[in-house]
């Protein structure tokens, strides 16, 4: 059975949380409670059972509504580990941050940053990516033909120099390969994500998007509008 690698990470980010909160001697049960949810979570995706990372019968107290928080902290530990280095989960979490970080146009983070950070659907991103990038397309050429997507493409980026509204680069095979690469874009991310529902996309296809993206608004920022 294939992991689960969406179900493993959410598991892992509701452990890190559990890792941060400050407790000490016999809390209430519920601390032992998220944490047992969180490990019948990480079976779920690892599709096996592990029963070393439960919580033994003794972190509870005799009536079972308060838990010793020493063992819970070790047993946290010992799972946290196991995900970091086995699966790999810390470092990939560390690199989805550094990606993210890299975004530097203001409007695509901010139309971006919640739907990156939610749990799936994360189709949502790159449409709204795909739609920053349609907009900023349409405001720099001025372009008032209620055109969108790949005829406005079409209609603002010609690869021939003498005859695109927008020029992206001085030098015309990188024009031409700028134009294609953002046609492409297009068909391959705009459509679909504006026509369909689709949950092809992980969290870190759509991070890999985004930035992607967050280069082609810098080349349009900098393009020099030469006809209308």
């Amino acid at each position: 059975m294939p992991v689960d690698r969406t179900a493993l990470k959410s598991a892992y980010a509701i452990l890190k949380g559990l890792d941060k909160v400050n407790v000490r001697g016999w809390e209430p049960r519920e601390i032992g409670d998220d944490f047992e949810a969180a490990i019948t979570s990480v079976e779920g995706a690892l599709g096996e059972k592990m029963p070393r990372l439960h919580l033994p019968n003794s972190a509870y107290s005799e009536n079972r509504q308060r838990i010793d928080s020493d063992i819970v902290r070790l047993k946290l530990c010992q799972t946290l580990s196991f995900l970091e280095v086995i699966h790999n989960l810390s470092q990939e979490l560390i690199e989805i941050g550094t990606l993210f970080n890299s975004i530097q146009d203001e409007e695509l983070r901010n139309r971006c940053a919640d739907l990156l950070s939610a749990r799936d659907h994360f189709d949502r991103a790159i449409n709204q990516a795909t739609l920053v990038l349609e907009d900023r397309i349409r405001r720099k050429s001025n372009n008032k033909d209620g055109l969108t997507g790949t005829p406005l493409v079409n209609k603002v980026l010609n690869t021939d120099l003498s005859k695109t509204v927008l020029k992206l680069s001085n030098d015309e095979g990188e024009h031409e390969g700028f134009c294609h690469i953002i046609r492409g874009i297009m068909g391959a991310f705009r459509n679909e994500t504006h026509h369909h529902v689709t949950e092809r996309f992980s969290r870190e296809d759509a991070l890999k998007v985004c930035s992607f993206i967050d280069n082609i608004l810098k080349i349009i920022s900098n393009s020099e509008v030469v006809r209308t």
